[in-house]
């Protein structure tokens, strides 16, 4: 009897200590802006590095959750400051939100076409390419072809 005793006091005592440290990695997610942000934080810190993790096989909605992710962490920080408490749970809630919404850098990324070259660039491009697929060979047509390509591009520049 006394051990079952024990056994639940310690139990109890370990668990009040691994919530008050957040010493397991506790997985988030939070619909904000319509967008489903994940990440995963531990020992009262945002990992960084799991804030919308499931989205890094595709570089835009990668970007869209990351920079709604800070928005997000801002946003919690303002309320949770705003909403003042004496429960120590959600200081230390608030702290992790109010150093996420300062650390966390969102990748900001712009995805559209190429801008077209005009021709002098295009010449210019032709001419580095046939001069770096002419180093270390000794054929004469990539010889050639160098300066072939780096004529037009001087002739183009002088114009």
């Amino acid at each position: 009897m006394f051990s079952a005793y024990l056994n639940t006091v310690q139990s109890t005592v370990s668990n009040h200590f691994n919530e008050t440290r957040n010493l397991q990695v506790t997985p988030v997610v939070i619909e904000y802006e319509g967008v489903s942000v994940s990440f995963q934080h531990q020992l009262w810190k945002v990992r960084s590095e799991s804030v919308c993790a499931n989205h890094q096989q595709n570089l835009s909605q990668f970007s869209r959750c990351t920079t709604t992710a800070a928005r997000l962490f801002n946003a919690l920080c303002s309320q949770l400051r705003t909403s003042r408490s004496d429960d120590w749970q959600q200081a230390k809630i608030q702290n992790m939100y109010c150093n996420a919404a300062v650390s966390f850098k969102p990748t900001v990324a712009n995805i559209g076409s190429a801008p077209t070259l005009d021709p002098l660039d295009e010449a210019r491009q032709a001419c580095n390419a046939a001069t770096v697929g002419a180093m270390g060979n000794s054929d004469p047509s990539l010889a050639r072809e160098r300066d072939k390509a780096c004529e037009n591009y001087r002739k183009l520049k002088e114009q």
